[in-house]
C-alpha cells in the first residue's frame, strides 16, 4: 500500500481525492484539521515559522513505511515546513508531487515563497534527498480540461491529477502484454505526467524542458488487441526514440470500452521559468 501525505490545503485536498481508492493510506498535515491520520499545525504568519516549529512528527509517521507520495503546493506559508517533514521520512522511499499555482496571480511574500519552494525541491530531488519530483501546473491542467466552472474548479483539477497518478500506479503493478521498459536513469529525477491517445496527441501536466526519458502506458480494449492488425505498428510508430530521448512503452489489456494512454516524462535539468531563462541567457552573453 502506498502512503499519500498532504501538506497544506493544496496537498491535503489532493490527498483527500485518493480516498476513493483502497490502495492508499492517507495522512494530512495542516492548520485547522482533525481526525484520523491528521496532524494539526498551529497557524503561523510566515513560512520560516512553520519550518522552525513544525515539530516532531514521529507519532504521525510512526506506522509509515515503504513508498510515499508527499504532496505540496508552494504559495502557502505552511509549505515552509516541507523540508522538515521530508527529513523525518528518510526511512521511506519518497516521491514528491509539487502543484504549481498560477504564478501570475501571486504577489508579495506568497510569490517569493512559491519561487523558493519550487527551486529548493528541484535541488533536493537532484541531490537524491528523495526519489523523484513530479511537477504539475494548475494553468496547464485547466488548458487540458477546457472551460472549468468556478464552483468545483480545484476539485476538477485535483481529480485529473489523482486519477492519472492512480492509473499509472495500476499499470506499473500490472503485467503487460508487451513492453520494452528499463530502469530510469539515476540522474533524471525531475518529472511530470500526462495523458495521450493512439493518435499520439500528448497532453502533459507541466511543460518539462530537457526531457531525457518518456514512458507510455497503453491501456487498450481487449477486443481491439485481438482484432486490430494495425495497432502494434501504430503504437511503435508513436514511441520510436526521438533524438536524445529514451522512449519506452507497455501495452495492457483492459475491459474498458475506450482506450487510454498515460505517460511519464523525466528530465535532469532545473526547470527555470521563462523570465529567468531570459535572464540566464543575458548573463551568458555578458560572460
Amino acid at each position: 500500500m502506498e502512503t499519500i501525505i498532504g501538506l497544506g490545503s493544496a496537498g491535503c485536498n489532493i490527498a483527500d481525492c485518493f480516498t476513493i481508492y483502497p490502495q492508499y493510506a492517507i495522512y494530512k498535515l495542516d492548520t485547522g484539521i482533525y481526525g484520523k491520520n491528521c496532524y494539526f499545525l498551529p497557524e503561523y504568519d510566515t513560512p520560516e515559522k512553520y519550518e522552525a516549529h513544525i515539530g516532531d512528527l514521529t507519532k504521525v509517521f510512526n506506522n509509515i513505511g515503504g513508498d510515499i507520495l508527499f504532496v505540496v503546493g508552494g504559495s502557502g506559508n505552511v509549505s515552509g515546513g516541507a523540508l522538515r517533514a521530508l527529513e523525518q521520512l528518510r526511512h521511506c522511499s519518497i516521491n514528491v508531487l509539487y502543484v504549481e499555482p498560477d504564478i501570475g496571480l501571486l504577489s508579495g511574500n506568497r510569490k517569493l515563497q512559491e519561487r523558493m519552494t519550487y527551486y529548493v525541491l528541484q535541488e533536493y530531488a537532484r541531490s537524491g534527498l528523495f526519489g523523484r519530483l513530479f511537477l504539475v501546473s494548475n494553468p496547464q491542467l485547466e488548458g487540458i480540461l477546457g472551460d472549468v466552472p468556478i464552483l468545483g474548479y480545484n476539485d476538477r483539477l485535483n481529480q485529473l491529477i489523482v486519477s492519472t497518478i492512480h492509473m499509472i500506479n495500476v499499470y506499473k503493478n500490472t503485467e503487460s502484454i508487451v513492453n520494452n521498459f528499463s530502469d530510469f536513469k539515476e540522474q533524471t529525477r525531475i518529472s511530470t505526467i500526462g495523458i495521450s491517445n493512439l493518435e499520439n496527441e500528448r497532453k502533459m501536466f507541466f511543460s518539462l524542458d530537457g526531457i531525457r526519458e518518456m514512458r507510455y502506458y497503453y491501456a487498450i480494449n481487449r477486443d481491439k488487441l485481438e482484432t486490430d492488425g494495425t495497432l502494434m505498428r501504430k503504437i511503435t510508430d508513436n514511441v520510436k526514440n526521438e533524438a536524445d530521448i529514451d522512449v519506452s512503452y507497455g501495452i495492457y489489456a483492459t475491459d474498458y470500452a475506450d482506450d487510454y494512454v498515460y505517460c511519464v516524462a523525466n528530465a535532469s535539468v532545473i526547470q527555470y521559468r521563462e523570465n529567468e531563462k531570459k535572464a540566464l541567457q543575458i548573463d551568458e552573453k555578458v560572460v
